[in-house]
């Protein structure tokens, strides 16, 4: 079994595929906020990075088939994002360095507090 499986569960079906106007309705802007709110203290770029992080995971794991559709906009919307502020060999970096996205306690997926 991997180490993905074991710590978010199995893969609940093909990966959704969001529509043009889902991922034009991800409020990037709104959720670097959020994660401000929530204690994030990272350039945006790298809180941006934890938050497509979290997006992939969810797109691919979640139970509830709205929320990982939701997920993978937001996915898209974040790469976009990213992608278009850094280059790719830039977002490639923080993606695989990225402590993921902050909880409501201000702490990263690592515990670590941002």
């Amino acid at each position: 079994m991997s180490i993905m499986r074991r710590l978010f569960g199995h893969h609940r079906g093909p990966r959704p595929e969001p529509t043009p106007e889902e991922v034009a309705a991800v409020d990037v802007g709104g959720m670097i906020a959020t994660a401000r709110e929530r204690g994030d203290t990272r350039e945006d770029p790298e809180v941006v990075a934890g938050l497509l992080y979290g997006a992939e995971v969810t797109a691919d794991r979640h139970p509830d088939e709205d929320l990982r559709r939701r997920a993978a906009a937001a996915s898209v919307a974040a790469l976009d994002w990213l992608v278009d502020r850094v280059g790719e060999h830039e977002a490639a970096r923080l993606l695989s360095e990225s402590d993921g996205p902050v909880d409501e306690q201000g702490r990263t997926a690592r515990g670590r507090r941002r």
